[in-house]
């Protein structure tokens, strides 16, 4: 069997609006980021009646106390992105709200306090960020591998 591509695009979008219907308060979503397909955005679903929100952490969003945690309608906020997972956690509507007026003055910083460290912490307690692990790693093996280049030319 083949598919047309209008065809793999309306599973695309009847996946996404399925995968919508089941979010619940709690959810932790990873979004594709807006800068590269290869770095992720997260953040954590609040269902209210039957509006959803996402509170994240992003470097061009400020909240009324000058951090850049914020809680933003989910469909706005999406609009355009690809969902690539959702992962239930136990964290409820209070968890969010304390959470939120504990973090609300902290400002984004990609190395120490960036979606991935929020997400991190509001579910282990951890702020780490697996992607500036990663990154990191990457960027310190080139600089060796450089290194090691250069100083065997010599």
């Amino acid at each position: 069997m083949s598919y047309k591509a209008n065809d793999l695009n309306q599973i695309k979008i009847q996946n996404r609006e399925y995968t919508l219907s089941k979010l619940e308060t709690g959810d932790l979503i990873k979004l594709q980021a807006e800068v590269s397909p290869i770095i992720y955005h997260y953040g954590i679903i609040e269902k209210q009646g039957e509006k959803l929100y996402i509170y994240h952490n992003q470097r061009d969003k400020i909240n009324s106390n000058g951090g850049n945690l914020v809680c933003e309608p989910l469909e706005k906020y999406i609009k355009g992105r690809d969902i690539i997972s959702v992962t239930k956690t136990k964290l409820n509507n209070k968890d969010l709200s304390q959470m939120y007026e504990a973090l609300k003055e902290y400002k984004y910083d990609f190395i120490n306090f960036n979606c991935e460290h929020y997400v991190n912490f509001a579910t282990d307690k951890k702020l780490i960020s697996n992607q500036v692990f990663k990154w990191s790693s990457i960027v310190a093996i080139g600089i060796l591998v450089t290194y090691l280049i250069r100083k065997n030319k010599i």
